[in-house]
Formats: structure tokens, C-alpha cells, sequence
């Protein structure tokens, strides 16, 4: 017996049709219009799982890219501050060779002192520069500013660590620099004492920085002779110091050798010069003074020493090679050889190979605004030793302004690098996700016509009634 084909089957036939070739259709237009073949894991379930593995890698160098973008944008606002920093190192080595000419007046060197202030101010501004909220030369502190300064003093608030990014797979790269490394320096060299005082470098390690001056004041006198006492007026001459006095109708006092001075019952103020001089020692002789039993001996013109701007003193010892004396402000320390110590005054202190572009300036504006009143033949040949200094720095700034162009150039071609492999990796993933465009534009024509077809026929099918079949 005959399968019997009746309406109802004939018409859920046309609609299985028509609703197979509407998927087909729906499923060309929607690769067509993304441009993909396959959109779900289910339209290639084998080409999906070879395509995931490399969008995972493609997302990883996205983040890479952007890494190197972030870096490259540091790289170049650090450049670029640093360039302007080696700018004012070297207009200051042009102040300096200016001011060092003898023929400068006091009213042009005044000038260009405030002028070097500038710079100091600059320089500073620079060493604080940031891109966005993070400072560029603090290390890994990349929150606050690196450098501050407290009086003539800059000091560094960050670290020698550093901020680093991932570029490239397995490949990390510093984006920060530290300020310390850049802007101070870290080659001491012998430290030199210019001044009449006497005093010398002692033979312990400086800890000090720059240029500094050095005050040594008198503080008093002891193992004065019989009838003799210390003067209100302040006295010059420092040290162990022999006197004699030699009885006559009239005394005199010799001191180190110097010429003998009248001592006269009752006078004040009698300056004795200490060998030959210029420093003295200034005496009052008592109303009652008569000639001492002991007419030789030595007296001790004590003193301190202070290099803070007299916020701390510490006192003179004579017979030290070695006398340690701290810097309140900065905890630095002076190793003073005292034994040599003849006078009050100044001695100018230069820390040898530790200039940095923050104390250079300063030494500069203070030298040539001539703060201890030295002469112009001085104030010159302390500003051509500047000169040397200012080179120092200069060299270490450029030093450090070419490893930050080299780390810019290497970004450069890491970013290149990973954009390369990301065309790569685009090609990998197209073969397995992209259509071929004129392939699916045909097979769309191809199930459209199909479609229609069905659609054609099915409605003749529905259409049919009983009145068909009389």
C-alpha cells in the first residue's frame, strides 16, 4: 500500500523550507555585514578554538602598545625638561666666564647674580617637572614633588628606585628616572679651603656638598699674664700663642715674636701684634699692674668654627689634625685640620666633584654678588674655578640626557616591533574568521533565489483548497 502524501504533510514540508533557507539566508547576511564567517563558536567550532588563542595575544599586545605609547609620552616630557635644564647649565657657564672677566664692575656682577637666581628657580621647576600627576625624576615616588629647597639648600624627597611597564612579552622597561642620579652628583674629589685663616682640610672623608663659607670666631683668651686681661674689643689672632715681657723702665709685651708693645698701668685696648701679623690679640692692663715673676708662657686664644651660617659652632681644639665639625642643617660633616689656625675670619670651603645643578647655582649667584667682600682679582679666579665645576655638571646632565634618548629610541622600536606582529597575528586570526566577500555576496544571490523559490511554491501549496480536487 502507497505512502498517501496528504495536504497537511505537504504544507509543513513548505514551511521547513522556507524556514531552512530564511536561516541560511539570515546567516550569509549577518557574515556579510560583519565580515566574519565565523561569529559564534558554533558556526566553526575547529577554526574557534585556533582563533582564541590568538585574540588572547593580540589583547596582550594592545596593552603592550598602550604601555609603549604611556612610556614613549615620559620618555619625551623628560627629554624635553632635561634639554632645558642642560640650556641653563649652560648660560650659567656663559655668566660665569662673564663675570670672571677683571674688568667687571660690582653693579654688572649684581646682575648677573640675580640672573643665577633665576636659573636656580628654573632649575629647580624643572627637576619638580610631572606629565599629568606623575613626577618624572622622583624614582618610584611619582606622587609628590622630588626636589625642595630650604634656604640655599635642594634636597632630594625620592628614591633611586624606578616606575617599570611591560613593552613586549618578557620585556620590561624603566619609565621614571631618579632625580638623584640626574640632577646631583656622586664624584667627590679633594676638598680645598681658600682663606687666610690658616685652617686646612683635615684628613677625615667630607660628607659636605658645593661651595660653603666657614666661620671662625674668637671666643675668648686664657693663660693671660699677671696684670693683663682680655680686651671688650675683639681680638684676631687664634691659637696657642708664646708671649714674652721684657721689665724695663717701661714693659713691653712681645707675642710669637712680634714687635714688643708698651704695656702702661691703667691703658685699654693694647693691640699686640702676633709675629708679623696682620692678626693681634688686644690687652687691658690693670691700674696696679707690675712686672709678672713669670715673663714667658703661652696663652691660648680660643675660638669656634661654624659653616651653617652660625646656627652651630663647635670649638676650636689646636692639636687636632682632625676636628669634626657637623652642619646643623644638612647633618653634612667638615674635617678641619686646626692646627694651623692663626686668625679670625672666612674661609671659603669647596667640596671638590660634588657640585650638582642646584649648589653650582647658588655658588655662582653668591660668588658673584661677592657676599664676603673679597676683592675683584679674588671674586675672578673663584668664578674661572667655578667654570670647572659648571662643566662637571653640565657633562653629567647630557650624561643622563642621552640614556633617557636612548631608552626613547628603544621604545620606538619595541612599539614598531609589536605593531609588526600584531599585522601578523591580524593575518593568523583573518584566515579562520573573514569571509571571502564575492564568495558570500554569490551564495547570498544563490539562497535569496532559493528563498524566493520557496516561498513561490509554498504559497501554491497553501493556497490549494477541496474545489482543486473536484
Amino acid at each position: 500500500m502507497g505512502l498517501r502524501i496528504t495536504q497537511r504533510m505537504s504544507a509543513n514540508r513548505s514551511l521547513y523550507n522556507i524556514q531552512s533557507n530564511t536561516r541560511r539566508l539570515n546567516r550569509t547576511r549577518e557574515q556579510l555585514s560583519t565580515g566574519y564567517r565565523v561569529n559564534r563558536p558554533s558556526d566553526d567550532p575547529t577554526a574557534f578554538l585556533r582563533m582564541l588563542p590568538v585574540r588572547n595575544d593580540m589583547k596582550e599586545l594592545k596593552q603592550f602598545q598602550e604601555n609603549s605609547l604611556q612610556a614613549r609620552d615620559i620618555f619625551h616630557t623628560a627629554s624635553s625638561a632635561l634639554e632645558d635644564a642642560v640650556e641653563l647649565m649652560s648660560r650659567a657657564k656663559e655668566m660665569a666666564v662673564q663675570g670672571a672677566n677683571g674688568t667687571l664692575g660690582d653693579g654688572d656682577r649684581k646682575t648677573l647674580a640675580a640672573t643665577a637666581g633665576q636659573l636656580l628657580n628654573e632649575m629647580l621647576s624643572l627637576a619638580n617637572s610631572k606629565l599629568g600627576d606623575r613626577f618624572l625624576f622622583g624614582g618610584s615616588a611619582t606622587s609628590s614633588p622630588p626636589f625642595s629647597m630650604s634656604g640655599n639648600t635642594v634636597s632630594y624627597n625620592g628614591d633611586d628606585s624606578s616606575v617599570s611597564v611591560q613593552v613586549a612579552p618578557h620585556s620590561e622597561m624603566d619609565i621614571t628616572s631618579s632625580g638623584r642620579k640626574l640632577f646631583f652628583s656622586d664624584g667627590r674629589e679633594a676638598t680645598t679651603l681658600e682663606g687666610n685663616t690658616g685652617a686646612k682640610p683635615g684628613s677625615g672623608t667630607d660628607s659636605g656638598t658645593g661651595l660653603h663659607d666657614l666661620t671662625l670666631e674668637q671666643t675668648g683668651i686664657s693663660n693671660i699674664p699677671t696684670g693683663l686681661s682680655q680686651s671688650a674689643a675683639v681680638s684676631t689672632a687664634l691659637g696657642n700663642l708664646d708671649w714674652s715681657i721684657t721689665s724695663g723702665p717701661t714693659d713691653t709685651i712681645s707675642i710669637a715674636g712680634g714687635p714688643p708693645v708698651a704695656i702702661q698701668p691703667g691703658a685699654s685696648q693694647v693691640r699686640v701684634m702676633v709675629g708679623t701679623g696682620p692678626q693681634e690679640i688686644i690687652l687691658d692692663v690693670d691700674g696696679s699692674y707690675m712686672t709678672p715673676t713669670t715673663t714667658t708662657g703661652t696663652m691660648i686664644s680660643e675660638g669656634r668654627a661654624s659653616w651653617d651660617d652660625g646656627q652651630s659652632w663647635t670649638n676650636l681644639d689646636y692639636s687636632q689634625g682632625n676636628l669634626q665639625i657637623k652642619n646643623s642643617a644638612t647633618g653634612a660633616m667638615l674635617n678641619l685640620d686646626a692646627r694651623g689656625i692663626t686668625q679670625t675670619g672666612k674661609e671659603q670651603v669647596s667640596f671638590g666633584g660634588t657640585y650638582d645643578a642646584f649648589n653650582v647655582l647658588v655658588a655662582l649667584r653668591d660668588t658673584l654678588n661677592n657676599t664676603d667682600g673679597e676683592s675683584q682679582e679674588v671674586v675672578s679666579q673663584r668664578l674661572t674655578a667655578l667654570i670647572g665645576e659648571v662643566d662637571k655638571v653640565f657633562e653629567q646632565m647630557l650624561e643622563g640626557l642621552r640614556d633617557l634618548g636612548a631608552r626613547g629610541s628603544q621604545i620606538d622600536l619595541t612599539k614598531d616591533r609589536m605593531s609588526q606582529m600584531e599585522i601578523t597575528m591580524e593575518e593568523a586570526l583573518s584566515r579562520d574568521r573573514d569571509i571571502d566577500i564575492s564568495e558570500v555576496i554569490l551564495r547570498m544571490t544563490q539562497q535569496d533565489t532559493a528563498f524566493q523559490a520557496s516561498l513561490a511554491v509554498g504559497g501554491r501549496v497553501i493556497n490549494q483548497s477541496l474545489l482543486d480536487y473536484l
